[in-house]
């Protein structure tokens, strides 16, 4: 597949997915382990950058280097086709959490098989993964079995599949807990899995296939590992074209990205005697006291790499107001030793007190995170190591002393409902709070101006 067809691709798929999401939007994200946004809001800042059409690579690899098969099953026959000869999966090496997949997908008669995202156990598969079918349903009714269905939960909105030998494409487009898909050139499906917290009813109240009533899709991770499934049955199903481009942490050696506080912190508000940055451009605080950034900033994105020290506890703090009194008038996202914790509102990655990161990426004291944050208007992002983490749409914390799965924030966070907040403010990093150091490099930002265009509105860059 060529870069031209994936811009193509993305351009599309995302204009039509926010159409989507907008119709389908959450009332509050899922209950689970501390507030989470549902990852809705996200597509706009997407388009800032991390998720590019200069990401896109194969699937598995140019000769399957990067997929996890029993030897002997998966081959590309000679016209560079994906083919198996038993029904066994065939996986990525990596997790991903955010991403467009795009493949084609030639189908015998009756052949049912599947492109199966989010799973967290490869060997006991098919109650831990989504599963988005890919059947021979040529001119049939659409269900849940149909062709582009997340199997068992949600039928496509139509049928589009082509006659048997026919090639057909499928996009799916997975941005943390909404998921698109697109079966030749028509969006036929859009979940938000966030809604789906009842084991035998759909948000809309129709039933589910009474084999899938193990699981709530709401309490899957929207991070895991990516296949196809094999030969299920006698029909064979053929695949080329397998591309993906994930969502990665942002390219600050593109146009447009700036140092946050300058090179010699000339751009910083700061007391000299508390922050410092050595000849290896490494910035060091040695007391609890923010280092600002001197503009205010609204529509950005923030990039750096971190290193914690054991139980290290630190912040990025944004959209603040009141730069004298910060807690109760700005957001954190939260930089803490997390290393494998299960984590909550307090762990890395959070915006502090208020949503959680949806999983744990964070890696061992003294070794070097990366971490993005997109703010585009109310909406709040954090990429953490090239996985989408935590995503908060204020616009769903409509409450001061409450947040929208009913847990409470930390006291003195309260002040204003998120939903009520300015979206314009300053930027500062946390020093040294309690006795464990954080450090940071390559602390880099890029505004965006936003601009109408036939009505719309989007980042100018």
């Amino acid at each position: 597949m060529k870069i031209s067809y994936v811009s193509a691709v993305l351009a599309l798929v995302l204009a039509t997915t926010t159409a989507f999401a907008q119709n389908d939007r959450p009332e509050g994200p899922r209950r689970g382990n501390g507030p989470r946004a549902g990852m809705t809001g996200m597509m706009g800042g997407m388009t800032g950058g991390l998720l590019s059409p200069e990401n896109a690579e194969p699937l598995f690899g140019e000769n399957l280097e990067k997929a996890d098969f029993p030897e002997g099953v998966w081959y590309f026959n000679d016209d560079k086709e994906l083919c198996a000869n038993k029904d066994a999966v065939i996986w990525t090496k990596e997790k991903y959490s955010a991403f467009i997949c795009s493949f084609e997908f030639n189908l015998s008669e009756h052949t049912n098989g599947g492109f199966l995202i989010q799973c967290s156990d490869k060997d006991n598969w098919i109650p831990n993964t989504i599963e988005i079918q890919l059947l021979d349903d040529f001119g049939q009714e659409p269900n849940y079995h149909s062709c582009g269905s997340i199997y068992g939960f949600q039928a496509p909105r139509e049928n589009a599949t082509k006659k048997p030998g026919e090639w057909n494409r499928m996009v799916v487009v997975c941005n943390g807990r909404t998921i698109s898909v697109n079966l030749n050139g028509r969006f036929v499906n859009f979940i938000n899995t966030a809604q789906w917290t009842d084991n035998a009813k759909s948000p809309n109240g129709t039933d589910i296939e009474e084999k899938f009533h193990g699981r709530t899709l709401a309490s899957f991770e929207p991070y895991g590992y990516i296949g196809f499934q094999g030969l299920h049955g006698n029909s064979p199903m053929k695949i080329r074209n397998a591309m993906i481009t994930p969502i990665k942490n942002a390219d600050t050696s593109k146009e447009g990205w700036v140092s946050l506080f300058g090179d010699k912190l000339e751009n910083a508000e700061f007391d000299p005697e508390v922050w410092s940055i050595d000849d290896e451009g490494v910035l060091h605080a040695t007391k609890d006291d923010v280092i600002w950034a001197k503009d205010k900033f609204e529509n950005f994105m923030l990039d750096f790499e971190f290193k914690t020290t054991e139980k290290a506890n630190s912040g990025v703090v944004i959209q603040a107001t009141d730069k004298a009194n910060w807690i109760p008038n700005s957001f954190e996202v939260q930089i803490f030793d997390s290393f494998g914790r299960d984590v909550d509102m307090s762990d890395c990655g959070a915006i502090y007190g208020r949503c959680a990161p949806e999983f744990n990426v964070c890696k061992a004291p003294g070794e070097w995170n990366h971490m993005t944050v997109l703010c585009f208007g109310p909406t709040i992002t954090v990429v953490l190591n090239d996985q989408l983490i935590t995503s908060m749409d204020k616009r769903l914390w409509t409450k001061a002393d409450e947040n929208p799965d009913g847990t409470k924030p930390y006291g003195w966070l309260i002040n204003k409902a998120p939903a009520e907040t300015e979206n314009a403010g300053f930027v500062g990093f946390q020093g040294l709070h309690d006795k464990n150091p954080v450090v940071y490099r390559n602390v880099k930002v890029r505004k965006f101006e936003f601009t109408n265009r036939t009505g719309a509105r989007g980042p100018r860059n």
